[in-house]
């Protein structure tokens, strides 16, 4: 029987196991599994083994086996760097198993698991210190210098398929949009890649084929499942976002701070959506505190955001105290699925 993506996810998470797909591999390949990075690692190898093969060449002495000797520094390494992860494919035996084995070996640091807060002496740094946010609060971030920060999810659109008249009415609306800004004072405006995730999609799928009898479509299903995962894998997927950030200082009175930044961030996103018309009309949306969660461990750790990202989004969620009865629960359970059957990315 094969086992549907669902399935998988729900066994691995009965295991206390995540799946890690490989996302995206920033690796230049040159031929099949040989990166440009593996033949700099093997480099200082081979020239060892130049060297000492000119060497025997000029006392001639050089045979079979004194070449043999020269070459066993370069086939080692070699060896070593080619033999991959057996789940990570682009991480290599040399990388996993000698140089992060040391470095574990030689760390010192303590882990604490546990929940609260932990008492920490004033010159520690903990991540919120080394990141400038100390919390997500109603759908922003609360920076360590007393700020709400508020983040716009904006749609694009593609200037390259446009003529000429078209993109200076674009440009012209986008000069009006800046100069109607006179009620912020800073705005900052990134583009973001991030891996692609079709996670949702696969749900999807699984929903709609399940209990599905004609060996045909089981077939075509588990091909287009193939093939949709092996999009999230692929090096070179990405989905680039485009974000605008404002932010409004905490004063005495948080909750009118609070409502200022929502204030603003609506105007905001009412001059985006304003600013052009017709097929392209810009689509602006606020984050939620899942997706600035989300945003954070994208930036943190881009290659694994998709597979562990909403892991840790999971684990921040079970953290909460939070108690619920078995119809509670069950009501819970049918509305997020509802909303993951009509939202598919």
């Amino acid at each position: 029987m094969i086992e549907s993506f669902r399935e998988r996810k729900d066994r691995l998470k009965g295991e206390g196991k995540i799946e890690l797909p490989l996302n995206i591999d920033s690796k230049k390949y040159l031929v099949g599994k040989i990166s440009f990075w593996d033949l700099v690692i093997v480099s200082p190898a081979l020239l060892i083994s130049i060297v000492g093969m000119v060497i025997f060449y000029n006392q001639g002495s050089l045979t079979r086996d004194t070449a043999l000797i020269c070459l066993t520094p370069t086939i080692t390494l070699t060896a070593f760097q080619l033999i991959k992860h057996p789940i990570r494919s682009n991480i290599s035996f040399l990388q996993y198993r000698l140089i992060w084995k040391f470095k574990y070996q030689r760390r010192h640091k303590e882990f604490f698991y546990k929940k609260g807060d932990i008492n920490m002496q004033q010159n520690d740094q903990d991540i919120r210190k080394e990141l400038g946010i100390r919390d997500i609060f109603s759908s922003c971030y609360e920076t360590n210098d007393n700020r709400f920060v508020k983040v716009i999810d904006v749609s694009a659109v593609n200037l390259s398929l446009m003529s000429s008249n078209e993109r200076q009415k674009i440009f012209t609306s986008y000069k009006t949009f800046i100069n109607e800004l006179q009620f912020v004072n800073e705005i900052q405006i990134s583009q973001v890649a991030q891996p692609v995730n079709l996670s949702k999609h696969l749900i999807h799928v699984d929903n709609i084929t399940h209990g599905e009898k004609n060996p045909a479509k089981r077939m075509l299903t588990k091909s287009y499942k193939e093939y949709v995962e092996g999009i999230q894998k692929t090096r070179d997927m990405v989905a680039r976002k485009r974000y605008v950030i404002i932010d409004q200082p905490i004063g005495s009175n948080r909750e009118k701070s609070l409502n200022d930044i929502e204030r603003k961030a609506s105007l905001v996103t009412a001059n985006l959506e304003n600013m052009l018309t017709g097929h392209a009309r810009l689509i602006a949306k606020p984050l939620n505190n899942e997706e600035l969660l989300q945003l954070i461990y994208t930036c943190l750790d881009y290659d694994n955001a998709q597979s562990v990202g909403e892991f840790i989004i999971g684990r921040a969620h079970n953290s909460l105290d939070i108690s619920l009865g078995s119809e509670s629960a069950q009501k819970l359970i049918n509305q997020l699925q509802k909303q993951v059957n009509e939202n598919i990315n």
